[in-house]
């Protein structure tokens, strides 16, 4: 009796669960299914009498089989207009239900699975809380670089990120102590908080990795940066000394244009003359070493340039920002030869070293033409020439103020709005860079849950773009899935990147403009405080100019990044209020940020939607075997959960065909594992495994959890048939044959597919 009260219970509760999700007004499972628990529940004895293998068959047990026969058929004779074939199919699906009876038990229920997506919410939301406080100390901390610092600790780090971490440790708690589920979630807690304290660790180590970095170039720079100051002392003493001798020829453009040009030359031959040009890179002789040390012959490597081939590849390093080493061509190198002798290894092939050396020009020709055009964005950016170049208007329009007769306290007020007005821009950027992430993943569907629904909003919107009157877009809609099939991490970011530009340009435009405005105001009340402070000090304690520079600057190092700021040339500045004021009305002349483009944020170090690719592909992306369906588990490294995913697609979208034929293969997976049929793990060979063992197949099919449930989503059912076409061009083969695509697959139209990815998120 008592395990019949918890069966109605637990049927009960799976009943509510499916009718909040299918809004609709079920109180319990009989509202659903007529079922009396007294009467419709029954018990089998077990099948042997006493213990196999001698044991003699229980004479209980075929009662127990006649009796539920019986009923079987007294329930079926009431039902009003069942055939007998279609008794036959229920009967058929019941025996199949019971022959994978393993797989029944292994199955999460529905109450499971739907507790355990609330857990990937609330994960996403802890993950996202953590990075979020961890953009924030890393934004304050590269400005705190720029301005000076030398050096971050851990320790530092941990410290600063303490108190939101044990935040989300509290809440944690509270979530795995729910009353409701406690029972349920208590198989997750563990997991789950090693992977946040993984997380949170892993944070800590990547800013402290990338500050470090920021250091490294910073003292890379140091000289460059020190002939700057040096520079802008020399050229402010000299200007003043200039303007002087001509204030009375103040209005003179002509005239002031050409002494200042004069001084200019002087000043910049003396600062430069000692600076060592940057050397042109020669990448074809660090090529040819390279090759040669890892002992390829001079004639085949000359064979193989003169053949031409090879064609091009992508690489990436940090060249633009510390210069070109030839360490990243023997990394490239390094790395290439591993993957052929991985190769090798894998598929039991013998590579000609011929090979080899085509495929290491192969990369070193795109690697090489990427590293000289970062290498000439270093140059650029660290030649002081280049550098002086930009600022002279600046420095001719300080030079006039002097020849007009500007007070020191003017002119250095002039010169500290410049310095502002680019570092406001930068700081401002950053940090609606940071806020509009948080925005949009709060309010955007898409990105405010786990990673299902990411993936149901990503395939929503390759079926949208979908449109029946313009046939002649198609093939650039079938390139959108294809990519989705083939690299889906990369048409994920793709589609974050495009929600996040449809968000800020145009459906949320003004709400972006006022963030970016809000965060503009709150730069300039933190500017307008550190000039009080500043000045407020000075006064009481009878400071000068260099006080007063170091008081204003301190008070802006963790938010605005100021150039060394030169007081040798205003010594003589006393007034400290007039000086406030003149920066004050400097400032309000000052074009406002927010007046700027938000596309100004692609300028600077942080951007919205990197920072969402960040947080919501940091996830699991192993794809099934068969079909390429991307394991849906928001969690990273989900062992010893398997991959899954709540619906699969047919196989032949990824090219799986009937071997020596060229007839794709229409069913999907969950159909494949409940068959009869065999497939062969690898193409290359004549060992094949029966579908329903799969697991046994090797890892990468043991590590995968595909139930035979013949479940089959519409989406994929409307896909095959939409694009066809194309599909078969892709990989020139045809649905005939054994793949012939069922008719009624036809009927169902984009509104049909789109629909049915709802039920991929409340399915099991």
């Amino acid at each position: 009796m008592d395990g019949k009260r918890r069966l109605q219970g637990k049927l009960d509760e799976m009943a509510q669960l499916a009718a909040q999700e299918e809004v609709c007004d079920v109180e319990c499972f009989s509202d659903v299914i007529a079922f009396d628990v007294q009467k419709d529940v029954k018990y089998f004895a077990q099948l042997w009498e006493g213990s196999p293998p001698m044991a003699p068959p229980n004479p209980g047990y075929t009662e127990s089989i006649q009796e539920l026969k019986n009923f079987i058929l007294s329930k079926a004779s009431q039902s009003a207009g069942i055939t007998l074939s279609q008794f036959k199919s229920k009967i058929h699906d019941l025996w199949t239900a019971l022959l994978n009876e393993s797989f029944v038990f292994s199955f999460k229920n529905t109450l499971e699975v739907a507790v355990y997506r609330k857990l990937e919410v609330q994960y996403g939301n802890w993950t996202w809380a953590l990075r979020s406080k961890m953009l924030t100390i890393e934004n304050q901390l590269h400005t705190n670089i720029e301005n000076g610092l030398d050096k971050v600790e851990l320790s530092y780090l941990y410290q600063q990120m303490s108190k939101t971490y044990e935040e989300i440790k509290n809440k944690m708690t509270t979530h795995f102590d729910d009353k409701e589920d406690k029972e349920m979630l208590a198989q997750w807690k563990g997991r789950f908080e090693n992977k946040i304290k993984e997380f949170h660790d892993e944070q800590v180590s990547k800013v402290k990795r990338k500050l470090d970095e920021v250091i490294q170039q910073k003292n890379a720079c140091k000289k460059v940066d020190d002939k700057k100051t040096e520079f802008e002392n020399k050229l402010l003493q000299k200007s003043k000394e200039l303007a002087h001798q001509l204030k009375d020829k103040a209005k003179d453009e002509e005239e002031l244009t050409k002494q200042f040009n004069s001084v200019w030359k002087v000043c910049v031959g003396e600062i430069t003359a000692s600076i060592k040009p940057i050397k042109d890179i020669n990448l074809e002789d660090d090529q040819s070493t390279i090759l040669r040390d890892l002992g390829f012959e001079k004639c085949l490597i000359a064979e193989s340039k003169d053949s031409g081939n090879y064609k091009n590849i992508s690489e990436s390093k940090p060249v633009a920002t510390k210069g070109y080493s030839s360490t990243y061509l023997q990394e490239v190198a390094n790395k290439a030869k591993e993957k052929v002798t991985e190769f090798e290894s894998q598929w039991k092939y013998a590579l000609k070293k011929e090979f080899t050396v085509d495929l290491l020009l192969y990369v070193f020709d795109k690697a090489g033409s990427l590293l000289s055009e970062s290498h000439e964005k270093f140059k650029i950016k660290n030649n002081p020439l280049t550098y002086l170049d930009t600022k002279k208007m600046h420095y001719y329009n300080i030079f006039r103020s002097f020849c007009k007769g500007n007070s020191s306290a003017v002119v250095l007020g002039e010169l500290i709005c410049e310095k502002l007005k680019s570092s406001t821009i930068e700081a401002v950027c950053n940090k609606t860079a940071i806020d509009l992430a948080g925005e949009m993943r709060c309010r955007c569907p898409a990105f405010s849950e786990n990673r299902l629904n990411l993936e149901k909003h990503v395939l929503k919107s390759l079926a949208e773009k979908v449109k029946e009157e313009e046939k002649e877009k198609e093939k650039e809609c079938f390139n959108g899935f294809i990519t989705y099939v083939q690299l889906p991490r990369q048409q994920v970011e793709t589609f974050i990147k495009e929600e996040v530009k449809k968000y800020i340009d145009t459906e949320n435009k003004d709400e972006a403009q006022n963030i970016l405005k809000k965060n503009d105001e709150e730069i300039k009340k933190r500017v307008s405080q550190a000039l009080f402070t500043a000045t407020d000090e000075v006064k009481t304690q009878r400071g000068d100019v260099e006080m007063w520079v170091e008081k204003f600057s301190s008070s802006l190092k963790d938010v605005l990044t100021l150039d060394t700021i030169c007081c040798q040339n205003f010594k003589d500045i006393n007034k400290f209020d007039f000086l406030k004021d003149e920066i004050e009305k400097g400032l309000e002349n000052m074009e406002e940020v927010s007046s700027h483009s938000l596309d100004k944020m692609n300028e600077f170090r942080l951007q919205p939607d990197q920072i969402l690719i960040d947080q919501l592909c940091n996830c699991c992306w192993e794809t099934c075997p068969f079909c390429a369906a991307v394991c849906t588990n928001t969690v990273k490294d989900h062992l010893p959960d398997k991959h899954s995913v709540p619906f699969h697609r047919p196989s032949g979208i990824k090219g799986w065909h009937t071997r020596n034929t060229d007839e794709l293969d229409i069913d999907f997976c969950t159909t494949l594992v409940a068959s009869e049929r065999r497939f062969r793990p690898r193409h290359d060979s004549d060992e094949s495994c029966p579908c329903k063992e799969y697991q046994k197949a090797g890892e990468k099919y043991a590590s995968w959890q595909i139930t035979p449930d013949e479940s089959k989503l519409t989406y994929w059912k409307w896909f095959v048939c939409q694009f066809q076409t194309q599909i078969e061009q892709h990989y020139k083969l045809k649905f005939h044959g054994s793949g012939e695509i069922p008719s009624e697959w036809r009927k169902y139209s984009k509104q049909d597919a789109i629909k049915s990815l709802d039920e991929m998120i409340k399915s099991p």
